[in-house]
């Protein structure tokens, strides 16, 4: 898995600045990861991460992930849980768990679609199925990797509540947000929900809905079967005779 990863072929290409076992790991200090004086205990790995991606650091720090981290809670993603460990791949690389592809379906709905987390942080759930019906999610399912994922919106190792002045997602700076992709987005560009969560009443309409729609579509084209094979049925009995 390590060589092929982006260390490992960088190691590879002769770059020997590129991280190896004990650059992550440690030498003669070796420590199970479980161990708080490991490099890889989980409180550890930005800090390990960081020997080499200092810069990445410090904005995970300011993070709402950095902030968790800080408090010490155990399920606050750290580097290795959105980059994974010893297979990091480049965001380019479709197997790559931070690609475009695999942001908004399997990454970071790890967490925000787990009813057990949600409950216990009071953080918002279900936002990956929203998104996956929406515009940005239709287009991803179908295969299109510059469509705007979660990163796209919320940023990468830079992500901020909400109502921080500097989010990405503040009211004030969702103009600006949208306009990367959407240049000519408007003030009133960005005031519709992006990944709303129905009510329980709206889901009824909505299913009650989708099942006339069946209905009139089975009843439609079902009738028109039925119909050609009357007439082919007179046609071929005439004929017949």
């Amino acid at each position: 898995l390590y060589n092929q990863s982006v260390h490992g072929m960088a190691i590879e290409k002769g770059e020997m600045g590129a991280a190896v076992c004990t650059d992550c790991h440690g030498d003669h200090s070796l420590q199970l990861a479980n161990d708080s004086t490991s490099l890889i205990y989980k409180y550890n790995v930005p800090k390990t991460c960081g020997q080499c991606h200092g810069d990445v650091t410090e904005v995970y720090e300011k993070s709402v992930h950095g902030k968790a981290l800080a408090e010490k809670l155990p399920n606050a993603p750290v580097c290795t849980d959105c980059h994974s460990e010893h297979n990091i791949l480049p965001p380019e690389n479709k197997a790559s768990t931070v690609s475009g592809a695999n942001i908004s379906k399997t990454t970071c709905p790890r967490c925000h679609s787990e009813v057990y987390l949600s409950q216990k942080y009071g953080i918002i759930s279900q936002r990956k199925t929203p998104y996956l019906d929406s515009y940005h999610g239709v287009a991803s399912r179908a295969g299109v990797t510059l469509v705007a994922n979660c990163s796209s919106c919320h940023g990468y190792h830079d992500i901020l509540p909400s109502s921080d002045p500097s989010s990405s997602i503040n009211k004030n700076n969702l103009q600006k947000t949208c306009g990367k992709c959407h240049p000519n987005a408007g003030e009133n560009f960005a005031n519709g929900s992006v990944h709303p969560i129905q009510s329980h009443r709206k889901n009824m309409v909505a299913y009650y809905v989708a099942r006339f729609y069946v209905f009139m579509i089975i009843a439609v084209i079902g009738g028109m079967l039925v119909h050609n094979a009357i007439i082919m049925f007179r046609y071929v009995r005439e004929k017949y005779r």
